[in-house]
Parts: C-alpha cells; structure tokens; sequence
C-alpha cells in the first residue's frame, strides 16, 4: 500500500488536507468494517415487533458459522484498525496550529459516522434503556422493581445480569425513555434509533464543551478533543453501544466551566442535569464548589460555598422529581446496585469470594458481601472527603477526578466504559505526560478488545466460549503485531508523537 509522508506538526505549521487525509479514509472504512461485522455479532432486536429480526439477509451472518466467524475477524480486524488511525493523528493535536478546528471536527465526524447504522456493539444496555422506559410506561418504578417485572422482558434483549436490579439512571433519562417507548410503539429498532439520536446529541456535546472548557482553563483543546471524544473506546461506545455516558460528561463539563465563571445558579443546575442522568456524579458536589471559589480557600469559605450550592442542588434535584413523579426513588437505589455486582470488579471478586467462604462457615453469602461493599463504599465516601478537604485546591477538576477514581474503582461493579469518565475529568484538567498518554492508549486498546469479545453477540447453537476465545487470540495476536512491527506506531510509542518520519500507510 502507497505510504505518504505525515508533515511534523508544530507551530505555524498548519497540517495540511492532503496529508491528513489517509487518517480521514482510514479511520471510516475501519468504522465502516466495524458496522458490517455488527450485523452479525452486535446486539440483534428479538421482540415480535421487530422488522429486522425477520430479515434473512442479517440471519444469514447470524446462523451460518462462515458468517460469524467472518463478522467476528471483521469486527477484531476494524477496531484495531480504528486504534491504529487514532494513534496515528496525535501527532497532528500537539498545538492548535497543527490541525484547523474544522479538519479535526471532520476527522471526528467521519469516524464516527458509519457507527451511525451499526447494531447495538460493546454492549446491550440500551435494550434496558428501553425496557425501563418501558417500565414508567405500565406504571412501575425503575427504582423498586428490575426489568424482570415485565412480560417478555427477555425478549427485549435486556442483559439477564440486570433481571432484578433498580435502574442506575436518573430520573430525566428514564422520563426521556418512557418518552422514546412510546413514541417507538414497542418496536426495537425505532427505540434504538431515537435513543442514538440522544447518544449522538450527547456526543456533539461533549465535543463542544470539551473544546471551550479546554480553552477556559487554557489547555490545548485539540489535544483534549483527540484523547477524550476522538477516542475510539469513546466513539464505539457512546455511538455504536447507543450509551448515555457522553450526556453525562457533557452536561458535567457544562456546570465546571459555568463554576469557573463563578454562575452558581446555573453551575448547579447543570451538575444536577448530570445527576438526573447518572447518579453517580453527585460526588462531584464539592469539588463544583471549590471550582468557584480562590484557589486554597479557607474551610470556613468552603463549608459556606457547600452550604449553598447543596441548598441549590436539592431544589433542583426536587423540581426534577416533582416534574417526572420519581422524586428521590434514585437515591436509595445507588446503593442496592451491588446485587449485580460483577466479579472481574476488585470489590465486586473480593466480595464473592468472601461471601463463598462465609457460606462455607454457615454464614449468608449475600450478607457478607454485602457488608464488604458497604465498607468500602464508606472507604470511598472517606477518599471524597479527604479530597475534598486538601490544602490545595488549585486544580479543583484534578481533585474531581480523583473523587470520582475512588468511588469508581472502589464499587462492586465496574463496567469497562467507566474508565472515560475518568479520562474525561482527568485530560480536561490538564494535558498528561508522554509516559501516562502510553499508559492511557493501552488502556484504551485493551480495555476495547476486552469489551469487544467478551460483548460479541453469538447465537447458542454455535460454540460460544470457543468463537470468543478465537477472537480474543486473533485481537491480542494483531495488537502484538501493531505495536511490534508496525513502523509508525513503533516508533512513535518509542520516540514520542513528534517523531520525524511516522508515516499514515
């Protein structure tokens, strides 16, 4: 294949088009790859209304062995292909003179784009997206009873995993799936399609606010933009898994750059939007507060901020609950999440092993585990408070990012995906070293091909743990090879994104 040489990016060196354009190409036909192989192994509508479930053309590559094992290469195949072109356009966002606004703006897009008529990849939690939806719909509360409480809820493609557990979600995105159920009338890939709209929203978004909340706190917004939306964990993940993550981030990024212009009233309301979306980030509270107060603030300035912003943050979070008749039903809910707990999560295994061992001494496994992850959920809330109480606090989102790295890490679930929260509030903060961005991009490609295998959708008249195991020696196989033998990524893993010759190929 013809190689072209990359123009080294810097100062008052514009990247220009035809050179950055393999990286354009390159980055959508892996994306287009990645949606063609998902018509065979990504997350496939079963309910009887659903219209592509009677389709032949996609049982085809869902019944034949020759047609799974060619998705799956595919599947394996693009993603890598997409780290590769994503590892490749670093070197273009080391300052905003080597790549204009808009050729990375359509860098982004055409990456993304072909995502847009993929099946549901990475993960099928959007079918509980709807399930719950489905929920407010009959009258239930998502928060006292788990999908199981529907007829036929497993034909809905809910993950089995989450049959008896409350919904994690806040109460204006379960309001926004009733709405996406009904107007669906059921059918599967109507709800799918609205719901990636809102993903999509979420992701334009992110890409906004990640770009003025980088240039607010003077950072390079191009590198930001490249490490946390041009991500392709990111992208797969917000856009081909239909997830509801990028409107969390979005809206977060939102109320710290409205803190940082120290606008309360506003900085409140949007952290509270978060948190109707995803709970979880109630964490960050303090750290909002500390964002609109002088760096090293007194603990007197603080409580008093705290005091404040908390009184805010309930008459928001009230409204939010009067309006949509869910209240505070979320709250209770955070912390009974531990029912589904997974156990490649460190507390969710350590909380399973302990309550095997428990059960062997006449004890109720579930209650151990369950005082196990109550201890270190406390842990966690003891880490906020530390930090939240630091000295310096010059670097509010810094801190953030560590508050929401212990409750994340030190919870008995641990969905792969969690880890762009991190990225986000950890890259928006400031630009990380060489050695920690190798650290972050192999993260990223492990954590991808993890995911991916483990989340292939494969019909159990195939052999199922053996077509995963297949893939996950081929993905491991051509990532070896990737960062061993492919030249440009050797050398710029070996020498920095400023290496002379990385070349596009």
């Amino acid at each position: 294949m013809a190689e072209q040489e990359a123009v080294e990016p810097g100062p008052g060196r514009l990247a220009a088009t035809p050179t950055l354009g393999p990286l354009v190409w390159q980055g959508m036909a892996a994306s287009a790859l990645i949606t063609a192989a998902s018509w065979g192994v990504g997350w496939f509508p079963r309910n009887q209304l659903s219209q592509l479930a009677r389709s032949g053309f996609f049982i085809e590559f869902r019944t034949e062995l020759t047609g799974v094992l060619l998705c799956i290469a595919a599947m394996i195949i693009g993603i890598l292909w997409l780290l590769r072109t994503w590892l490749l356009a670093r070197p273009w966002v080391s300052s905003t003179e080597s790549i204009s606004e808009r050729q990375l703006r359509g860098l982004l897009i055409a990456w993304a784009a072909p995502l847009l008529v993929s099946f549901p990849i990475l993960s099928r939690d959007v079918y509980s997206y709807l399930a719950q939806g489905r929920m407010l719909h009959a009258g239930k509360s998502p928060y006292s009873e788990g999908v199981s409480a529907l007829p036929g809820w497993f034909d809905g493609g809910s993950d089995g995993l989450w049959a008896q557990s409350p919904s994690p979600y806040g109460v204006l995105f379960l309001v926004l799936s009733q709405g996406v159920y009904v107007i669906s009338g059921g059918s599967p890939e109507i709800g799918v399609g609205l719901l990636r709209l809102l993903a999509v929203a979420g992701v334009i978004g992110c890409y906004y606010l990640t770009g003025w909340l980088a240039k607010k706190m003077g950072h390079n917004p191009r590198w930001a933009l490249w490490a946390i939306v041009g991500n392709p964990l990111f992208l797969l993940t917000m856009i081909g898994g239909v997830h509801n993550d990028a409107l969390m981030i979005a809206v977060t990024f939102w109320a710290f750059g409205l803190a940082l212009s120290r606008r309360m009233l506003w900085a409140t309301l949007a952290l509270m939007l978060a948190v109707s979306i995803k709970p979880i980030v109630l964490v960050l509270l303090p750290f909002l507060g500390l964002a609109m107060l002088p760096a090293n603030a007194p603990l007197r300035e603080r409580i008093v901020m705290w005091a404040k912003i908390s009184v805010l943050s309930f008459a928001w979070l009230l409204l939010f609950g009067v309006l949509t008749n869910l209240f505070f039903g979320w709250l209770p809910a955070m912390f009974t999440s531990g029912n589904a707990a997974f156990p490649y999560a460190p507390v969710g295994l350590l909380g399973t092993i302990m309550g095997y061992l428990g059960s062997l001494w006449g004890l109720n496994a579930g209650i151990v585990a369950t005082v196990i992850f109550t201890g270190f959920r406390l842990l966690s809330l003891y880490v906020v408070a530390r930090l939240a109480l630091a000295k310096d606090t010059s670097r509010p989102i810094r801190l953030a990012a560590w508050a929401l790295s212990a409750v994340v890490l030190l919870a008995p679930i641990i969905q792969p995906w969690y880890i762009l929260w991190l990225f986000a509030l950890f890259f928006i903060s400031d630009q990380i070293s060489w050695p920690s961005e190798k650290l972050m991009a192999g993260l990223t490609m492990l954590i991808t091909l993890v995911v991916c295998v483990d989340q292939l959708s494969i019909e159990q008249w195939h052999s199922v743990w053996l077509l995963k195991l297949g893939a996950a020696l081929l993905g491991l196989s051509l990532l070896l090879i990737m960062v061993r033998l492919d030249r440009p990524i050797r050398q710029m893993l070996r020498s920095g994104p400023h290496a002379a010759d990385t070349r596009v190929n």
